[in-house]
């Protein structure tokens, strides 16, 4: 790709659960439009590093800092080394998140808080450390990772679909509040994505790759897209939006 095509040069990215997974491919995609990427991570520090040599091969800056989102002196000390190693923050993606399946009579008290706490106290912090930032530049980008099934639910996800439901409420509302300053909010919300993390067994895997209208599951790379457009400038009338991809498995 050409100097003059790349969609993201110049910009800053942080993202969240960024050394697996989505996050992985979503900071690599950055780095090739000419993003400088930071990562947090709480666990395989491994792939982190591995991902911070990858980038920077790509020669772009990066930053990898270890991080428990649901607390906040972690959330501060990360966005601090952000803007101390780059001097801004363009585009925020709160990846992070967690899947534990089990069923509703299955689930503790502890199961719950920890579900709410990763996805919902996670996007939290991580906004409300990097809205100041934002606010100063008089642009941002904060891209929410949400879920089918914060619109469909399913059986022994109760937990995760609340949660997932919970940010796709908090992505509206905070879209709302930080448009008059320059920053957008979006969502992307996927369908079943196999990303080699996922707790569902194969066979399950199979059947709900024949029952969509693509059939075949998503992978990360069925993601790149929509989080480059959304931290682009090409998002500049995207407001509180939702983007799904998810195979067709709903249309709204």
């Amino acid at each position: 790709m050409s100097r003059a095509a790349l969609r993201l040069r110049g910009k800053v990215a942080l993202i969240t659960g960024g050394n697996t997974g989505i996050g992985r491919t979503v900071a690599l995609a950055y780095a090739d439009e000419g993003a400088d990427v930071a990562i947090a991570w709480i666990a395989r520090e491994a792939d982190a590093a591995s991902l911070v040599a990858e980038l920077e091969k790509r020669s772009r800056r990066a930053l990898s800092v270890r991080c428990d989102v649901t607390r906040e002196a972690d959330v501060q000390a990360l966005v601090g080394a952000v803007i101390e190693r780059f001097g801004r923050i363009d585009v925020l993606v709160n990846n992070a998140g967690i899947q534990k399946p089990q069923a509703l009579t299955e689930t503790s008290l502890d199961d719950w808080e920890r579900m709410m706490a990763v996805h919902l106290r996670g996007a939290f912090l991580c906004c409300r450390e990097v809205a100041p930032a934002m606010i100063r530049q008089r642009s941002g980008r904060i891209i929410v990772l949400t879920s089918q099934l914060a619109y469909l639910g399913r059986p022994r996800y109760t937990a995760y679909s609340a949660a997932k439901g919970g940010l796709a409420t908090f992505t509206r509302a905070l879209a709302q509040e930080l448009a008059p300053h320059g920053i957008l909010v979006n969502a992307v919300a996927p369908g079943l994505i196999d990303t080699g993390f996922d707790p569902l067994p194969e066979a399950a895997k199979r059947a709900h790759a024949a029952s969509l209208p693509l059939g075949r599951l998503g992978t990360p790379d069925d993601l790149v897209g929509a989080f480059v457009f959304l931290a682009s400038d090409e998002s500049r009338y995207f407001c509180g939006q939702t983007l799904h991809p998810n195979g067709g498995e709903i249309m709204p």
